[in-house]
């Protein structure tokens, strides 16, 4: 979905038509998923559910979502993105001060693959679909600079110009640097399992 479509199922949502923020959510929580899950990492993704952090980064961008200012230049997905980062920063605190017995500690990969059956939602089959599980895996192949920018550009929608601010690179680094992680992407892809 593109930053003129997102804005004006925005304007629907915020008008209050019927439909308008389900459909607005229905098309952003496939990308904001992979997203979460992505910025969780392999460690964090074992300790943490993933739909639970999409879920909280839904619900407060509901309650802020006056607050949203698309036409900026900023675009939803990114607006969204930041919002999950607060979130999956958060839980990763909230766990780093727990103190917890190790030996109780059961990774939700092991929890997820003995209940998916149990659980028929349209996000876990999200989380379950093959392709997506590859594009995961061949992206944690990648160098950090690689998949940041390909996070930043392909799921985050954000400019080479906001880019480059995020990262500390020119634009047009950033744009060498998109294509070099696109072309490593494309061979990871070839690669992963």
């Amino acid at each position: 979905m593109d930053r003129a479509e997102s804005t004006a199922l925005l304007r629907e949502a915020r008008a209050g038509a019927p439909g308008a923020l389900d459909d607005l959510y229905g098309r952003v929580a496939g990308r904001l998923l992979a997203i979460i899950r992505l910025r969780l990492g392999p460690d964090l993704r074992s300790r943490l559910e993933s739909r639970d952090v999409l879920q909280a980064t839904l619900l407060k961008s509901f309650e802020h979502l006056r607050e949203f200012e698309g036409e900026n230049g900023t675009s939803l997905m990114a607006w969204l993105a930041r919002i999950a980062e607060h979130e999956i920063r958060d839980r990763a605190d909230h766990l780093h001060r727990q103190r917890r017995d190790a030996a109780r500690e059961v990774p939700l990969d092991d929890v997820l693959v003995a209940g998916s059956a149990d659980v028929p939602s349209a996000l876990s089959q999200v989380i379950l679909d093959e392709r997506a599980l590859r594009l995961e895996r061949a992206l944690e192949m990648l160098s950090p600079s690689h998949r940041e920018v390909i996070l930043l550009r392909s799921f985050e929608e954000r400019s080479f110009g906001e880019i480059g601010q995020r990262v500390g690179r020119t634009e047009d680094a950033c744009r060498m640097l998109f294509a070099r992680a696109m072309a490593a992407l494309t061979l990871a892809l070839g690669e992963a399992p």
